[in-house]
């Protein structure tokens, strides 16, 4: 996912990113760095595995359930 989708998909779950941060158990300061595609000056990619589960919670209730996502 590119940090536009990031965002969007956040959006769409209807999280901070301090909720997105606890729903799927990453630190704070790297759902900003997915986000803005940087950390520390650096290029960051959200990891294959995390991005199709953020895809799964976007279209099924019950990962966002199961993850304690109440949107």
């Amino acid at each position: 996912m590119n940090p536009d989708e990031i965002r969007e998909a956040r959006a769409k779950l209807g999280l901070t990113q301090a909720e997105f941060a606890e729903a799927f158990k990453v630190d704070v300061r790297t759902v900003g760095g997915f986000e803005q595609g940087r950390r520390n000056g650096r290029p960051m990619s959200m990891p294959a595995s995390l991005a199709i589960l953020v895809r799964l919670a976007l279209r099924h209730p019950m990962v966002r359930r199961e993850l304690g996502i109440k949107s």
